[in-house]
C-alpha cells in the first residue's frame, strides 16, 4: 500500500522567538530574537482529528499570539492537493503526512525542512522523517501490525508461527465450506503491507543500504524466497482458496474474526474499532516468531506534522511542530484519539495506562523496520503483492514469483528514476 490507511521535552518557555525553517534549512527552531512570529498559520488537519485539534489549537494560540486557521481534509486528498494548492497559495502552511509520503513530497520540492526537537523520538521515528540525510516532518504517531486473538478460543497469544500451525490442524477451526482447510489463523498477506515482515525475517529486503539504496532489490535472494516458501505454505496447505483473491480476502479474514471462528489474526491497530462494535472479546500481542526463530519484522508505519515549502509562515509553523509534538500535546492526541505517540514520554505513558493496544504497538514498533519513505517504494507495491499470489496460486515457483517481482520493480525504477 503506498499509505497507511491508517510528542519528551515541554513546550519552548514564553517569549522565545523561533528562525525561519525553509528549504534546505534546518537552523535551530528555538534561536534568534529577532524573528518575528508570523500572526496566522493555515493548518489542515484530517477530520477524525476534529476533537483533539478543538483542544489544542486554543492553547498554541495563547501560547504564541498566532492565529490558526483550521480546515479539515482526509490527509491523503490533503498531501495529493498541495501539488497545485501550494502553488496557487491556497495550500495549508502545515499538514499531515504518513511516514512513506513524506520522502515522495521531499523529493518533489513540496515540503520544508524542519527541525526536531532533540530528545523526543526514538531513532526508527527520526529515520522516518528523514530523506536524503534531512528531516522533513515530526512524527506524530505510532503503528505497526499486531496480533489480535481471541480470548474466548485461546487463553494466550501465541507467540511463535510453530504454535499457529498447531492451531491450523485442529479441527476446531475446519474452514465451514471446505472441512480440509483451516481458519484459525488469518492475515492478508497479498498485502505487502503486511507480508514484508515475514520476508525481512528470514534475512529478505527491499532496498540495500537499510533502504536507502533504491538500485539494490533484495525481494528474490534466498531469505526472501524462504519467507515466500513459508507463506505459500499458509495459502496451500492450510487457507481456503479465496485467502488467495486480493479483493475479498480482507472482507474475509474480517468477517471470521468478527464471528467467533478465528482464534488469531494479524492487522493492524487501525481494525481494533471494528473488533470493538462486533463485542469480540479480544487481546492485542506482539507478532509471533517465525519458524526459523526470528522476530517477524512488519513496517514501523504512522503519521507526521509537514510544513509545506509554499508557506509564507514557516516560522508559525515550525512553531507549531514544535508546539504539537511536546510531551502534553501527544498525551492529549493520545486520549482524544486513542493513537500512539511517537514522543517517546507520552509513548510511555499510554504504555503505563494498561492499554494492550498501546503496549502491543510500542514493543512491536521497536522490533519494526521504518516505513520506506523512498519515491521509489511506490514501484514496489503491486509486483510485491503479485510475486505472493503467483507463488500462493502454483502459477510459478517461490523462486520464479520473487525473480519475476525483482525484475519488473527493478526495471519501473530504472525508466522513472533514473533519466
Amino acid at each position: 500500500m503506498s499509505t497507511w490507511k491508517k510528542l519528551g521535552m515541554g513546550a519552548l518557555a514564553t517569549g522565545l522567538a523561533l528562525t525561519l525553517v525553509g528549504c534546505g534549512n534546518s537552523k535551530s527552531s528555538s534561536s534568534s530574537s529577532s524573528s518575528k512570529m508570523d500572526k496566522t498559520l493555515k493548518v489542515s488537519a484530517d477530520p477524525s482529528y476534529k476533537s483533539y485539534m478543538k483542544s489544542v489549537i486554543p492553547k498554541f494560540e495563547k501560547k504564541y499570539n498566532v492565529k490558526v486557521k483550521i480546515s479539515y481534509k482526509a490527509m491523503l486528498d490533503e498531501d495529493d492537493a498541495l501539488k497545485l494548492d501550494g502553488p496557487s497559495g491556497k495550500g495549508p502552511d502545515v499538514l499531515m503526512a504518513p511516514y512513506d509520503r513524506v520522502g515522495q513530497m521531499a523529493s518533489q520540492g513540496q515540503l520544508s525542512t524542519v527541525k526536531l526537537v532533540n530528545g523526543r523520538y526514538n531513532s526508527t521515528g527520526k529515520k522516518s522523517v528523514t530523506y536524503k540525510g534531512k528531516v522533513y516532518a515530526a512524527p506524530v504517531t505510532i503503528e505497526s501490525d499486531v496480533l489480535y486473538y481471541n480470548k474466548k478460543l485461546i487463553k494466550n497469544a501465541p507467540k511463535s508461527f510453530t504454535e499457529l500451525e498447531k492451531l491450523a490442524k485442529s479441527s476446531k477451526y475446519a474452514y465451514a465450506n471446505d472441512k480440509t482447510k483451516s481458519v484459525a489463523f488469518l492475515t492478508q498477506w497479498t498485502n505487502f503491507y503486511n507480508s514484508f515482515g515475514v520476508i525481512k525475517g528470514y534475512g529478505g529486503y527491499v532496498f540495500g543500504d537499510n533502504n536507502t539504496n533504491a538500485k539494490k532489490l533484495g525481494l528474490n535472494n534466498a531469505g526472501a524466497v524462504e519467507g515466500l516458501t513459508y507463506m505459500t505454505k499458509w495459502f496451500t496447505k492450510y487457507w481456503p482458496s479465496g485467502m488467495q483473491n486480493v479483493t475479498s480476502n480482507e472482507n474475509f479474514v474480517t468477517s471470521q474474526f468478527t464471528s467467533g471462528k478465528t482464534a488469531a489474526v494479524i492487522d493492524g491497530p487501525w481494525m481494533a474499532s471494528t473488533y470493538k462494535k462486533s463485542k469480540i472479546d479480544y487481546g492485542v500481542a506482539v507478532l509471533p516468531t517465525l519458524t526459523n526463530g526470528k522476530d517477524y519484522q512488519a513496517f514501523a508505519g504512522g503519521k507526521a506534522w509537514a510544513i509545506s515549502n509554499y508557506s509564507k509562515h514557516k516560522t508559525a509553523a515550525q512553531a507549531w511542530l514544535d508546539f504539537i509534538s511536546n510531551d502534553a500535546s501527544q498525551k492529549s492526541l493520545y486520549k482524544s484519539a486513542s493513537e500512539i505517540p511517537a514522543n517517546t514520554v507520552a509513548r510511555k505513558s499510554a504504555v503505563a495506562s494498561g492499554d494492550d493496544m498501546a503496549s502491543a504497538v510500542s514493543k512491536q514498533y521497536d522490533k519494526d523496520v521504518p516505513l520506506i519513505n523512498l519515491p521509489q517504494m511506490a514501484e514496489v507495491w503491486t509486483p510485491a503483492q503479485t510475486m505472493v499470489t503467483n507463488a500462493a496460486s502454483g502459477k510459478m515457483t517461490p523462486k520464479q514469483a520473487a525473480n519475476k517481482a525483482q525484475k519488473t520493480i527493478s526495471t519501473n525504477i530504472s525508466q522513472k528514476y533514473d533519466n
